[in-house]
């Protein structure tokens, strides 16, 4: 599909908070703090962190050739090429040429160079250091005058390190500061007998100083309603406006953020021409942000589509009953404050591989949250995958009165539903309807609950029978 303009817009990516996307949605971009793309070309250093199938490829070399065609000096390259080749070797034949003409011209015109994927080149084995040294060397002096912006799955972006690098290589300087002189002797006498309006210092022509502050890190926002109609009527859906609006209408919006989310589900449109049940429809969308869309990256062969499965619920299921939402993203070393609250992946899933992790994390079931930190895209992603772990521990032997216990507490002779837990027990009574009634009379008397006493055991076929402790009582 050819490059779809949406004016895409994006939130900053805190320190310490995570961003609160749906501000925007309610009260505007501007309330929001959101940018759009004209507010990020006027920034000297971005670092564009993104799930899987949310388009940043394609907004990177759109960008680049936008400034192209308006004779500016707009580059796009790969960092795993940057890193191996150089830049200019890295570039197209005619664009290698602007390159040089913009490099040694004498102007001051700015440059914008999209450096995309880091994640790519970290799997293969290529270092973002080594690309920035190569970046930094080849621009010499014209490294005053490039805006640069770099690309990375949240996954693989490490925080501090990776901040650290770009600063070190991709300085940026304060132009310096000239006194503005009242009359020809101002420049000389200021420094001795400063007037009440005068800077206090020494003369002007010192070092510029470096900015600690110069880089921006921001995620893309998900679609709003005119953007996933452009994208349907690219992706040749009949009547846009009423596929757009029957994914309002079944609460479908959660899986239809992303253009690449937006896409599968038009095909899912064109297919059945309608949508299926929420469960259906959120099935269908777990699946496939749990599969690797490129077929060409390197870690495709390290996980199966059932074990990324498994992996996923498992996760999910920490995250929820730790009443937590946030993950340590692979290989950052978080400071205590940052780290309250995240759940470590390697904990959870401590029988894989950090290879596996790490393909897990990549895909694009999750999103970023604040540096270091990654979560499930939507939060009905992760109470789904929940019920589907406690579901696959029921199918396969688990005592039931292990997982009541989980949804099920007694409040001062009460039996109450778990208040965090409510969305994965709705989930649960699609398939149990023991769990179900017993979920619509919590809040009475435990002696007066619909079903059974806990201790009951599902077996493959959903036959309950007594535990062994049951059947020691009874004797």
């Amino acid at each position: 599909m050819e490059y779809i303009e949406l004016k895409r817009r994006f939130a900053l990516i805190g320190k310490d908070d995570e961003s609160n996307l749906e501000v925007g949605r309610f009260w505007g971009s501007e309330i929001a703090g959101w940018l759009d793309w004209p507010n990020l070309l006027e920034r000297r250093r971005v670092a564009l962190l993104a799930e899987a199938t949310s388009g940043k490829t394609e907004e990177f070399r759109h960008q680049a050739a936008s400034l192209a065609e308006q004779g500016r000096a707009g580059f796009y390259v790969r960092i795993e090429d940057l890193a191996d080749d150089g830049f200019a070797s890295a570039l197209e034949p005619s664009a290698s040429e602007r390159f040089d003409r913009w490099r040694n011209s004498s102007s001051a015109d700015d440059g914008w160079f999209f450096l995309d994927s880091v994640d790519e080149a970290r799997l293969n084995r290529k270092s973002l250091v080594r690309a920035l040294r190569h970046f930094s060397a080849e621009l010499g002096p014209a490294l005053e005058r490039a805006r640069v912006y770099i690309s990375c799955r949240v996954s693989d972006w490490q925080g501090p390190d990776d901040r650290d690098a770009i600063e070190k290589w991709l300085p940026v300087r304060d132009a310096p500061a000239f006194l503005e002189s009242q009359d020809e002797d101002a420049g000389l006498l200021d420094p001795i007998f400063p007037s009440a309006n005068s800077k206090t210092g020494p003369a002007p022509n010192r070092e510029p100083e470096q900015r600690q502050d110069s880089l921006v890190v921001v995620q893309l926002v998900r679609l709003d309603m005119e953007q996933r109609q452009l994208l349907a009527v690219a992706a040749g859906v009949e009547q846009p406006a009423d596929f757009v609006m029957e994914i309002e209408r079944n609460g479908l919006d959660a899986l239809a953020e992303r253009p690449g989310d937006l896409i599968d589900m038009a095909g899912y449109w064109k297919e059945h021409r309608c949508f299926g049940s929420l469960a259906e429809m959120t099935e269908h969308g777990v699946t496939r942000k749990l599969a690797e869309r490129d077929k060409f990256r390197s870690d495709n062969a390290v996980l199966s589509p059932e074990r990324a499965r498994h992996g996923a619920e498992r996760l999910a299921a920490a995250l929820t009953l730790a009443k937590s939402f946030t993950l340590h993203a692979p290989g950052h070393g978080l400071e205590p404050g940052l780290a309250a609250g995240a759940i470590d992946p390697a904990a959870v899933l401590d029988d894989w591989t950090d290879a596996e992790r790490n393909a897990l994390t990549r895909r694009g079931v999750f999103a970023p949250a604040s540096y270091g930190r990654i979560r499930f895209h939507h939060r009905g992603t992760q109470e789904y995958l929940t019920a589907s772990w406690l579901t696959r521990l029921l199918r396969t032997g688990c005592w039931r009165a292990a997982v009541w216990d989980l949804l099920f507490a007694e409040r001062y002779g009460i039996e109450t539903l778990i208040p965090s837990l409510h969305p994965v027990a709705a989930w649960l009574a699609l398939e149990y309807p023991d769990i179900r009634a017993r979920a619509l009379g919590a809040g009475t008397s435990r002696r007066s609950a619909i079903t059974p006493a806990g201790g009951e055991r599902t077996d493959a076929s959903g036959l309950c029978r007594a535990s062994p402790r049951q059947r020691d009582r009874r004797r």
